[in-house]
C-alpha cells in the first residue's frame, strides 16, 4: 500500500473540498435505513440509488467517486432520501499515486461524507462477506452524533 505524501495530500484536499460542495447524495456517502442499518450509496440510477454494506471506493479527483468492487442492494427512490444535517463519517476511498494508474499504485484514504437517512425499507440480501469492517463503529460514532446536547 502506498504512502500518502504531499502530492496525494493536495489531490485528497482538492477532492475533499469539491465534494463537500456537491449538495446531491454521492456514492459512499452513508445512508441510514429505518431499520438502523448503515450503508454507502454505491450506484446512481437517477430515480434511485443502490447502496452497499461495503466495498471499494475509487475518489475522482473532482470529489465524485464510485464503487469500483463490491455488491449492490436493490435500489431505494431518491425521493426518499434526506440528508442529516451536521453529520458526518468519514469514509474510506482510494485512488491512483500522483494520479498514474497502475498495478500496485492504489493510496487508501478516508475522507468525510455525509449521512443521510431513508424512509424506504431495508431489502439488503449479502451476507456478511460484504460488509464494512468497521460498521460497528461507524454506527457508534453515527449515534454519537445523533444524541441531542
Amino acid at each position: 500500500m502506498n504512502q500518502l505524501d504531499h502530492i496525494d495530500q493536495k489531490y485528497l484536499d482538492t477532492a475533499s473540498l469539491l465534494r463537500s460542495q456537491i449538495s446531491a447524495p454521492l456514492m459512499g456517502d452513508f445512508v441510514l435505513f429505518p431499520t438502523g442499518e448503515l450503508e454507502r450509496f454505491s450506484h446512481d440510477m437517477g430515480d434511485a440509488i443502490q447502496t452497499s454494506p461495503g466495498g471499494s471506493f475509487y475518489l475522482n479527483a473532482d470529489g465524485r467517486s464510485s464503487l469500483s468492487c463490491g455488491g449492490l442492494h436493490p435500489p431505494i427512490p431518491t425521493d426518499s432520501i434526506e440528508v442529516i444535517d451536521g453529520v458526518t463519517l468519514q469514509g474510506r476511498f482510494w485512488f491512483f499515486q500522483h494520479q498514474q494508474a497502475g498495478a500496485g499504485r492504489g493510496v487508501y484514504v478516508d475522507c468525510a461524507c455525509r449521512v443521510f437517512m431513508t424512509s424506504s425499507p431495508f431489502d439488503g440480501f449479502l451476507g456478511k462477506d460484504f460488509l464494512n469492517p468497521l460498521r460497528d463503529e461507524l454506527k457508534a460514532l453515527l449515534e454519537a452524533q445523533l444524541k441531542p446536547a
